[in-house]
């Protein structure tokens, strides 16, 4: 496949995507609506670590929930998790900020305690599993992110090795696909799933934050949180049973 050929495969993936997840994608609209809600209403002063670090975060965690998402409908599942991975620490991490103020400068100035974020968090909520209650369900995600989408083990080849079968000389060809392809829609409707919950989760972190800023915080806004949550775990519930091989909402 020359560099042409990969573009096209390219845009043709994306728009049989649109087609295989249509539902899944008008939850995705839900979720960027809910993401988007705060932005034009939050005043941030720049003079204020916290409220400089949170807000910079979250804007990060959001370019990587339109990133992850478009590499999930491109067939780029191994990045799709990768970028879900980096949004996760960037959450944890503001999490950490939120939770404790005067933890902001020791984020700027790069302490070693935010480059092991997920590690120091765990290790935390093991000693006391009522530390951190938003967090218990994104380090779940977490592991399932560095399985699939961090490291050059075999794990972050799913989907992609293809053994073919050449009778004619007795022989099988090794194949590494440019692309991954789900064994089943089903599945792939689970991984979406599973995407847009975790930044559902990573958004309730935010939330938190949000709460305490906003001086008013729309009715509407909290019931389309709410009826999110519900319907992608439903949702996420079927299509493990569907596919039964996951374990994600067991």
């Amino acid at each position: 496949m020359d560099f042409l050929d990969y573009l096209g495969k390219e845009e043709t993936n994306l728009l049989t995507s649109f087609l295989n997840f249509k539902s899944e994608l008008d939850l995705f609209h839900t979720l960027d609506s809910i993401y988007q809600e705060p932005l034009e209403r939050l005043e941030i002063s720049r003079d204020n670590l916290k409220e400089f670090l949170v807000s910079q975060l979250y804007l990060f965690v959001h370019f990587h929930f339109y990133f992850s998402v478009t590499c999930f409908l491109r067939l780029h599942l191994s990045e799709c998790f990768s970028s879900s991975r980096k949004a996760i620490d960037a959450t944890l991490c503001a999490y950490k900020i939120i939770d404790q103020p005067e933890t902001a400068k020791k984020y700027f100035d790069r302490d070693k305690y935010f480059q092991f974020i997920k590690t120091n968090i765990q290790n935390e909520i093991q000693k006391d599993s009522s530390r951190y209650p938003l967090a218990h369900k994104l380090i779940k995600v977490h592991d399932i992110c560095s399985q699939y989408g961090s490291h050059a083990d075999i794990s972050s080849f799913f989907y992609r090795l293809e053994i073919k079968n050449i009778p004619e000389i007795r022989s099988e060809k090794l194949l590494l696909q440019y692309f991954q392809f789900p064994k089943e829609i089903q599945q792939g409707k689970y991984y979406f799933v599973v995407i847009l919950l975790a930044f559902l989760y990573m958004f309730i972190i935010f939330k938190k934050y949000f709460d305490s800023k906003l001086k008013v915080i729309d009715p509407s806004w909290e019931r389309d949180i709410k009826g999110l949550n519900q319907k992608l775990e439903k949702m996420g519930k079927t299509l493990s049973y569907l596919i039964k091989d996951e374990d994600f909402f067991k």
